[in-house]
């Protein structure tokens, strides 16, 4: 349920990035500037993706279902 959200999401904001393409062609950031955005952006994606993970781990919704398959490490010898 949770990648079927968070798909969804980065799907709706890549239209969004999508249709504002246009708003942005004006815009003509120097090296620092566009670094600081840059930095910015990948510091903010990392907070969320962390928030996400601590909400999954809270929850316990991490955890893997077990399986049916043999455990390899117990053999017959």
């Amino acid at each position: 349920m949770l990648q079927r959200l968070l798909f969804a999401l980065g799907f709706a904001l890549s239209g969004v990035i999508a249709t504002t393409a246009s708003a942005f062609a004006a815009f003509d950031p120097s090296r620092d500037e566009l670094m600081g955005i840059t930095a910015a952006v990948f510091g903010g994606l990392l907070a969320f993706l962390t928030l996400v993970f601590a909400v999954k781990w809270y929850f316990g919704l991490d955890v893997q279902p077990p399986t049916d398959l043999p455990d390899p490490n117990a053999g017959h010898h």
